[in-house]
């Protein structure tokens, strides 16, 4: 099964009609689809009604264009996440200061192939790691994971997908607080990230949402990064909750139907998925074998984890 093809990001690019700038259009056009405009109002209107993935900015072609891009479209209709790169033809450090709030790069116009090429790139990158990254966390999320796990159908080392789920979170939020939940929250993701770069450079660690996350490592450390997780988690639990609950091993709270129920503490379920090239066609099956994995580990009591071993 063939995966499909990635769309071409669009870049709308204002500058003026001249042999560089054809040059320019000509080398992105090999990576990118290219929207080229010579008329700022007609370039301004499309930003406005049909956003590109980037914008290459030409300053010296208008300056009043500029400031009208930057004050009354990025800004004011929630544009913030469109990178723009600023083209400059002599750098004046005054000129480019006043608008770092709102450029993520810019070229002087005698800039190579190769600059032109990478400021762009990591400007496309840079954004989408910030516009996917998880904003309690920081950790990158669910179109980082997808990415991720795609490329583990062709990866040739056997890795383990390990999805971690706080159980009893919700109980104790109620009772704690949501400030408490989100430090809480925190805590477990600093935990997995350095646990699991304490074991591999070849890791991976997300959080798809609320207080569920995942980790990716090779097969031969899943079960020590785990093991390492769950007990350096317990040990976090006494500075969580207070003396009393702690000593008694519960917390009582209210239920879905509003009911007063005993709660146990918060613990850690991990579901460990192997990912073997070849037999795994596609990452649904990944989240179907964690999803039926996940009701057997969180039927044991406390912190645990569990490998589907299935072959």
């Amino acid at each position: 099964m063939s995966l499909p093809r990635e769309r071409k990001k669009v870049i709308y690019a204002l500058w003026k009609r001249n042999a560089l700038f054809s040059r320019w259009k000509e080398l992105l056009s090999e990576n990118f689809k290219v929207k080229t405009f010579l008329s700022v109002d007609r370039f301004l209107e499309l930003v406005l009604f049909r956003p590109p993935d980037l914008i290459i900015y030409h300053f010296e072609k208008s300056p009043e264009g500029f400031t009208t891009l930057i004050r009354d479209i990025k800004l004011h209709f929630n544009l913030v996440k469109l990178p723009i790169v600023l083209v400059v033809e002599e750098l004046l450090p005054e000129k480019i200061s006043e608008y770092l709030s709102a450029i993520d790069d810019f070229l002087l116009i005698d800039a190579g192939p190769s600059e032109i090429l990478l400021r762009i790139e990591l400007s496309l990158r840079r954004i989408e790691r910030v516009s996917d990254n998880n904003p309690l966390t920081g950790l990158p999320g669910n179109v980082s994971i997808e990415k991720k796990l795609k490329e583990l159908l062709e990866c040739e080392r056997p890795m383990g997908v390990a999805y971690v789920d706080l159980d009893n979170f919700k109980a104790y939020n109620d009772i704690y607080g949501f400030a408490k939940g989100d430090e809480m929250i925190k805590n477990v993701a600093r935990l997995l990230v350095n646990t699991v770069n304490r074991w591999t450079r070849d890791g991976f660690v997300g959080h798809i949402g609320g207080d569920d996350f995942i980790f990716i490592v090779p097969m031969e450390v899943v079960e020590n990064i785990a093991g390492e997780v769950i007990r350096n988690f317990n040990s976090l639990i006494p500075s969580f909750v207070n003396k009393k609950d702690f000593e008694r091993g519960y917390f009582i709270s209210k239920d879905r139907q509003g009911n007063l129920v005993k709660f146990p503490l918060p613990s850690l379920s991990i579901a460990i998925v192997p990912v073997h090239k070849g037999k795994v066609k596609h990452i649904g099956e990944i989240a179907e074998r964690a999803s039926q994995v996940k009701k057997i580990v969180k039927s044991i009591k406390g912190s645990a984890y569990f490998i589907d071993r299935r072959a």
